[in-house]
């Protein structure tokens, strides 16, 4: 208990690390511009994709369980949804910059806004990541899921949702948070249960 909690403090002050080292950066670069608004076709299905991800992560984790390796993943790639959004959360709360749509400036800090960083780019990227890393080694045609949250990207900065380094930093928190729970035993949503197994519904019919 105490090193699993050790090593989860060390993942977050390495996530806030590059965070803070890649905000720098790019802002050093003036990277950061508007993009033209476009919210129709194929960038508006950004808003959607994420939920049906979701629903359909969680109706298979509930239905393999963690019995089979498919299941086990689908718990993994949960945790690190659920640790990307919080870590995003965090982030917006905490920095308060503001939106392209309600600046034309990047560098308004503290604002009240929740553009920094992009919680729909991070949760993406953490949802595939751990599916990535199971299963590359025997399929790398698994490295197409990485579409989704590139399109996630690019959709975000069509809304003016989010400025270039919102979604690039929320690509690398999701990236880490995937890989964090890939390399974890035990799916931390399970980590309390005393079993700390879950049997799919499928062998309950």
């Amino acid at each position: 208990m105490e090193i699993e909690e050790d090593s989860m403090l060390k993942m977050m002050g390495r996530v806030i690390g590059v965070m803070v080292l890649g905000v720098s950066l790019l802002l050093s670069w003036e990277f950061d511009h508007k993009v033209k608004l476009d919210e129709s076709g194929f960038w508006g299905a950004h808003y959607d994709i994420p939920k049906i991800a979701t629903v359909g992560i969680v109706a298979t984790a509930l239905y393999e369980g963690t019995e089979s390796r498919f299941g086990r993943t689908s718990w993994k790639s949960l945790d690190a949804g659920i640790m990307s959004q919080l870590i995003a959360e965090i982030a917006k709360r905490g920095t308060g910059r503001l939106r392209p749509r309600d600046s034309d400036s990047s560098s308004e800090w503290f604002s009240g806004g929740k553009s920094f960083f992009s919680g729909h780019v991070s949760g993406m990227t953490a949802l595939v990541t751990p599916y990535i890393l199971e299963y590359q080694e025997e399929s790398p045609w698994v490295h197409l899921l990485w579409a989704f949250p590139l399109h996630q990207m690019g959709g975000r900065l069509k809304a003016q949702a989010h400025w270039q380094s919102d979604v690039l930093i929320g690509a690398l928190v999701g990236f880490a948070s995937g890989y964090w729970a890939y390399k974890r035993e035990t799916p931390l949503l399970l980590y309390f249960d005393s079993d700390k197994v879950m049997v799919g519904l499928k062998h309950h019919f």
